[in-house]
């Protein structure tokens, strides 16, 4: 751009050519090198831009140096006690809901201030005046203790969370910036050192009720948490753990009912938090100053997490895989008011496999035998002793490969529904060729297999070839149906999403009708395989409507709309596919599409059917058996009866005419997955619960 001297440049005009300067200066450093001054990093010069995510951004902000300073020691009143052991619960779950330590525990000013208010080593002269409504045991007793169960219930949660289970940086932060979180002191110590507080409180004349009662509730239920925290990590199928989740609970109920009011303006207790400390702090990344919730926010966030270790400790005494698939499922879709956090998500991966032991107590065979009984109704046994019967190969029949991958596959695949959406969706698209290699051992095996004497007798590995291309359609539609839960599409890119769907279902429940016959009509087998048939059959029915309304109503640009094609499923045309024969099954197809599109606007006949076919297969599916949803039946129904409701509503308001769908604003549809993950709903429909 040319320079116009009639504009004012910010700071004057009169610069100077440093160019030559700069190029003499580096005329002795290789490309790629970087200099830096002492004390200043790359990581620093980086952290200078913020990229949209509040955890990390820091912005410029300068430290308030107005507050006066902070004395570990000040005298407080019983409530400011309970006060900021309420606050320091908050630092706490905002560290589990994904902040750092810097800006969460860190500017809990207590935390470093261990030393100075150890009784043992307060010295007398220094002592600041109290009284007798202020206690010094206040802070050195009952404070310290609490403090130092904060610390160990961190330091125990930080140990789970650092198995690799979640993702430093993308789901916890583990940096400690070199502060201690009471790592070598012992549960047993913390736990006296609580048990004495409470003793301290219980015997003292110098707290009056109803403070007595109240600072012995929290240091209870801080005692309850470091037990069934330690307890998590080292025994985490431990029958003991169903009351100790319950007793925290009922710790919590009369703590929730009651809270201290907030301390003045100028107490004491209100320079315990210091939001902005975690700058003078040396840290990795960049910090952002946040502010904790308030307390009702808080205790919901602790009774979730408590809630969900109730179902995770369910789900570790369940033995079938498709359960754990149904359970993980229904926390990706619909997951409750805070119960995914990363500490629950990680307990949860711990407790089905541990590197060694599925569930802690089964060897890695069981998750194929499970699959077999779960998925066909017969035994693994009967699947092997029918290759070995029938096998003309030259070479021994692959099945310690088979079941080495099923293995592999299954576990993976299960763990992954604890990851995060955008990793879970990744994990998802990349295994998609692990079964299609699956697909093409059973392809091969079949080929050499003696045909079957007994023509009614059910070709057992062939039924089983079906269930692994069936699995691997069930992940497709995983793939493609999170992409509107995470708000990835463009408008034209819903159009392909609910016409690929139909496409994908459609294979899927041939795989079910070519399943269904042959099983025991009472097995759980059967009952899952009726409950998939009746709801893919809503699910296919609804994704054609949206797709026939959506189609009409979208204007494309087919060379974007294919580049964003070529983008969005490029996972299914990645170069492993080219090096085998067998083309894979249910992969997109654009040429089909564009066809699809064509056909659907000159087609004049449009209706609503299809929809009333998907409220009539819903209603059928929460009549039907559990099916293996076993304790999460009503759960899954619950689910089942929000689709059938998104269904109703669209059914009323979506014009039901070729004519009306001409004047019909298609801008009334939203894409909210709070309200369902899935398929859109009108203004007004009734949202999620928070």
């Amino acid at each position: 751009m040319e320079y116009d001297p009639l504009v004012e440049l910010p700071g004057g005009d009169n610069f100077h050519d440093v160019t030559a300067l700069f190029e003499d200066a580096a005329e002795d450093m290789h490309p790629g090198a970087l200099l830096l001054t002492d004390g200043f990093t790359l990581l620093d010069a980086m952290s200078s831009f913020e990229i949209g995510e509040p955890r990390f951004d820091s912005g410029l902000a300068l430290l308030d140096k107005s507050k006066p300073t902070f004395n570990p020691l000040a005298p407080l009143t019983p409530e400011e006690v309970c006060w900021i052991i309420d606050r320091s619960f908050s630092c706490e779950m905002e560290w589990h809901s994904g902040y750092t330590l810097s800006q969460t525990i860190y500017s809990f000013l207590y935390v470093h201030s261990l030393k100075e208010i150890e009784p043992d080593l307060v010295p007398g002269g220094s002592l600041p005046r109290s009284d007798n409504l202020r206690p010094l045991e206040l802070i050195t007793v009952v404070l310290r203790a609490a403090l130092l169960g904060l610390l160990k219930c961190c330091d125990l949660s930080w140990r789970e969370l650092n198995k690799g289970n979640v993702y430093d940086a993308e789901d916890w932060q583990s940096e400690k910036c070199d502060v201690p979180l009471s790592e070598a002191l012992p549960v047993k110590y913390i736990c006296k050192a609580l048990d004495e507080a409470c003793h301290w409180l219980e015997t003292s004349a110098k707290v009056q009720q109803p403070w007595k009662a109240m600072l012995m509730n929290r240091l209870t239920l801080r005692k309850s948490l470091i037990v069934l925290f330690e307890t998590q990590l080292s025994q985490p199928h431990s029958g003991l753990l169903p009351t100790m989740i319950n007793l925290s609970l009922q710790l919590l109920h009369p703590i929730m009912t009651v809270t201290p009011s907030e301390p003045a303006p100028d107490s004491p207790a209100r320079l315990a938090f210091d939001p902005q400390y975690p700058r003078v702090i040396v840290s990795y990344i960049p910090l952002h100053v946040i502010q904790l919730p308030d307390q009702a926010h808080t205790w919901a966030l602790l009774k979730g997490l408590l809630t969900s270790l109730k179902n995770v400790n369910d789900l570790a005494n369940t033995a079938e895989l498709t359960t754990w698939e149904v359970a993980g499922h229904l926390q990706l879709w619909c997951p409750r008011p805070h119960s995914r956090f990363p500490y629950v998500r990680s307990i949860t991966q711990s407790a089905f496999w541990d590197g060694v032991l599925v569930l802690n107590k089964f060897a890695l065979k069981h998750v194929v035998v499970q699959f077999f009984r779960e998925t066909l109704d017969i035994s693994y046994d009967a699947f092997t002793q029918d290759i070995m019967t029938r096998w003309q190969g030259s070479a021994p029949p692959p099945l310690a490969q088979i079941e080495r991958t099923m293995t592999q596959i299954l576990i993976a695949n299960i763990k992954s529904l604890w990851y995060n959406p955008p990793r879970r969706r990744r994990f998802c698209a990349k295994s998609l060729f692990d079964w299609h290699e699956l697909f093409v051992v059973f392809m091969d095996v079949c080929v050499r297999l003696a045909p079957l004497q007994d023509q009614k007798q059910l070709d057992h590995v062939r039924r089983a070839r079906v269930a692994v291309l069936m699995y691997r359609l069930s992940v497709i539609r995983e793939v493609v149906l999170s992409g509107f839960q995470m708000t990835l599409y463009t408008n034209e890119e819903r159009v392909f999403a609910y016409w690929y769907i139909v496409q994908v279902l459609e294979m899927h429940l041939s795989c079910i009708d070519q399943l269904m016959p042959g099983m025991s009509s009472n097995s759980n087998a059967y009952f899952e395989l009726s409950y998939q048939l009746q709801f893919l059959t809503a699910l296919q029915s609804l994704s054609m409507t949206i797709f026939a309304i959506t189609v009409k109503k979208t204007t494309f640009s087919w060379r974007r709309t294919r580049l964003n094609f070529l983008r969005r499923y490029k996972w299914a045309f990645t170069p492993e596919y080219e090096d085998i024969d067998l083309q894979p099954f249910g992969h997109p197809n654009f040429t089909k599409f564009t066809t699809a599109c064509e056909s659907m606007q000159k087609d004049k006949q449009f209706s609503l059917d299809s929809i009333a076919l998907a409220i009539e297969a819903l209603s059928n599916v929460l009549m039907s058996p559990g099916g293996w949803a076993g304790r999460w039946s009503e759960e899954r129904k619950k689910f089942v009866q929000k689709l059938l409701d998104v269904c109703v509503d669209l059914q009323r308001q979506l014009p039901s005419t070729e004519q009306a769908l001409t004047t019909w604003d298609a801008k009334t549809l939203k894409w909210d997955a709070d309200a369902h993950p899935w398929f859109p709903i009108f203004s007004g429909f009734p949202p999620a619960p928070s």
